[in-house]
């Protein structure tokens, strides 16, 4: 293989590691977040319910 094309490779590869590793690095900052989201949630929800008012005729 001529240089260039040993080059290029290499420029690809490296940039579809940096992209596999941005993937990963926020895949795990989300899972994370999410975690600390779940734990700062108290475990008892009081959901309201509204009442619709039936204003039509039909």
């Amino acid at each position: 293989m001529p240089k260039s094309k040993v080059k290029r490779l290499l420029i690809y590869l490296m940039r579809a590691f940096r992209a596999c590793a941005m993937a990963y690095m926020v895949g795990i900052s989300n899972i994370v977040n999410q975690e600390v989201k779940f734990m700062d949630e108290p475990a008892d929800k009081i959901e309201v319910m509204e009442k619709e008012v039936d204003d039509d005729p039909f």
